[in-house]
């Protein structure tokens, strides 16, 4: 078995795929009112026939992609700014482990720092769950978008899925090309950004015993994504305090597009991406005489901390905190529109009893509070 046939199951399309994937694409009815969102001073049959044309990975993402993600900051955001690109290295497979609060925009965003820096685009991780329609699945895969099972069947199952995604990265990163994954699966709701231990491992399961060599080979950058404003924090609200009151939350058919959809079109203030300074072999060997679950459980810390620092607080995260303690702690971080805001964000939550609302409440308000509650742990 070749190296390639041995991921045929979650490699993204390659450039001998994109044309009928194109095709496909293009007699999508629904193609017509994306383009007339994204450029509603333009023809979008003009667009669509630039489709149908594309015949590889790299013209889908800079004759579509790139415009669409220009055209969605210019509509959803009141500015887009990055730093540390000095972190990404021509030649080098890079493992970008970044903050998840976005479905499909985290990794867009840091997609769009890479191109303006004249790097190529990373592959990116994305939930089985996801690829829910044909369209969905053309797009994702012809994005350089990859497979992640999601964590559904027995024990076997789940050792051998995460094995194959392990061994699939790892060749991705040895052959030069970079990938993008969330420190846990799923967004994150609750604003904490926290790296999922269960993550490393699987990562270092393919890199042989020695857990020091085998991440340090993978060359991790973490990544921090900041929004001024979630643009699905009240769903987010909504299933945690479900999973509060039931003790768990089960999606309803069709959930995970309205979500993906609501990143896209809905507001965000400013957003921010950060990537964050290299996880380097001697901060890892410094954890090398640790016990396994202590091991990955200082490298978790490390990413985490790496991604506390990068991640860049606004003003609604700032009256967040103190809205929460009842003092004026960081009143020289915010405005009065700031609280304003937020007190907008916080009309529509559901309001059935008084002590349902205030749970509600205090939720969305964690969510905002927690980058600067964990930003000052450091």
């Amino acid at each position: 078995m070749s190296r390639n046939s041995a991921f045929e199951d979650i490699r993204p399309y390659n450039d001998m795929e994109i044309p009928d994937a194109m095709q496909r694409l293009a007699g999508n009815p629904m193609l017509e009112q994306v383009f007339s969102w994204l450029f509603p001073d333009q023809s979008p049959r003009e667009h669509i026939e630039r489709v149908r044309s594309i015949t590889s990975n790299r013209e889908f993402q800079e004759q579509v992609m790139h415009p669409a993600t220009l055209s969605i900051i210019e509509k959803t955001m009141d500015g887009f700014t990055s730093s540390g690109a000095s972190e990404a290295r021509e030649g080098e497979g890079t493992l970008y482990i970044s903050n998840h609060r976005d479905i499909v925009l985290d990794a867009t965003l840091l997609e769009l720092v890479l191109f303006r820096k004249g790097l190529p685009t990373t592959e990116i991780s994305f939930g089985s769950n996801l690829m829910s329609t044909p369209s969905l699945v053309d797009i994702g895969k012809s994005n350089k978008m990859f497979k992640v099972f999601r964590k559904e069947g027995n024990m076997r199952e789940l050792v051998q899925h995460s094995r194959h995604l392990s061994d699939y990265i790892r060749d991705r990163i040895q052959n030069g090309i970079s990938v993008w994954i969330a420190q846990h699966e799923g967004r994150c709701k609750d604003g904490n950004d926290i790296t999922d231990t269960g993550l490393l491992k699987m990562l270092a399961m393919s890199g042989g015993r020695d857990h020091v060599t085998s991440l340090a080979s993978l060359h991790i950058v973490p990544v921090a994504v900041s929004y001024e404003i979630e643009p699905c924090d009240i769903m987010k609200v909504k299933e945690l305090y479900k999973k509060r009151q039931e003790g768990t939350y089960t999606k309803s058919p069709g959930e995970d597009l309205v979500s993906i959809v609501t990143g896209i079109t809905q507001y965000k203030g400013r957003v921010h991406c950060s990537l964050c300074p290299a996880v380097t072999p001697e901060e890892l060997e410094s954890f090398a005489d640790l016990p396994v679950p202590a091991f990955f459980s200082e490298a978790a810390s490390l990413i985490n901390r790496r991604i506390h620092h990068g991640y860049k607080p606004y003003g609604t995260n700032y009256a967040a905190c103190d809205l929460l303690s009842g003092r004026q702690d960081h009143r020289e971080h915010y405005s009065d529109n700031d609280v304003q805001f937020l007190a907008q964000r916080e009309m529509l939550l559901p309001r059935k009893d008084t002590r349902s609302s205030e749970i509600m409440t205090h939720l969305l308000r964690k969510m905002y509070a927690n980058p600067v509650l964990n930003k000052e742990k450091l």
